[in-house]
């Protein structure tokens, strides 16, 4: 019986100080990009950090939460920032980064109820005005060649061109569209994979969709 006790307080010990190390070099990696971050604590997140500045020189941002979220979803927000910058956005809005849910119509925990999944709804920058993805996302554009495809207006352009990039970059797992299905009619949902099981920032492979 003693010989059990003392093994499972060792296997927590190492548990612990796996999620410890996880915790550090993962939020090191936010320091190192100048993310302003505090620490967090939400049932079920493993890494739990609340982002209080920009990510990547977006600012993102919420009518009723604050970003907490993973600190690897975290990491994979920053480095995506670039392709929206690039497009001319700086603002998004999201819901729902931490939601404890299931998938609809399983018995299956979303990812957001890890802080690794966030939906956005809008984007926006001084030029293009603000871009809603239920109203300027041109669906069933593109195929495996052209992921594009031809986009009738400049929002709807804008909207294609970064899911694409967001896809294929590999820093996410999942990325979610109104061409996935009617749930996702009004946002992309973007999920990264816990820090643990990643090997480097990006993958090699693009992310499901």
């Amino acid at each position: 019986m003693r010989i059990a006790i003392v093994l499972v307080v060792l296997l927590l010990g190492v548990a612990r100080a796996a999620h410890a190390d996880s915790l550090g070099e993962c939020t090191a990696e936010l320091d190192a990009r100048h993310v302003a971050w505090k620490p967090a604590a939400r049932p079920g997140i493993a890494l739990a950090v609340e982002v209080t500045g920009k990510l990547g020189g977006i600012a993102l941002t919420s009518e009723d939460q604050p970003l907490v979220i993973d600190c690897s979803l975290a990491v994979s927000l920053d480095e995506a920032g670039r392709y929206v910058a690039a497009l001319g956005l700086d603002r998004a809005t999201f819901s729902s980064a931490y939601s404890r849910r299931n998938v609809r119509g399983t018995d299956h925990a979303s990812k957001h109820s890890f802080g690794l999944a966030i939906d956005v709804h809008t984007f926006a920058g001084s030029d293009l005005g603000t871009l809603r993805v239920d109203r300027d996302f041109e669906q069933g554009l593109g195929d495996e060649v052209d992921c594009v495809g031809k986009p009738l207006t400049q929002g709807g352009a804008v909207l294609k061109v970064l899911q694409c990039q967001l896809v294929r970059s590999g820093l996410f797992h999942l990325v979610l569209s109104p061409d996935y299905d009617d749930a996702h009619h009004d946002h992309f949902h973007l999920e990264a994979l816990p820090w643990k099981d990643r090997t480097s920032i990006r993958s090699q492979l693009p992310a499901i969709h």
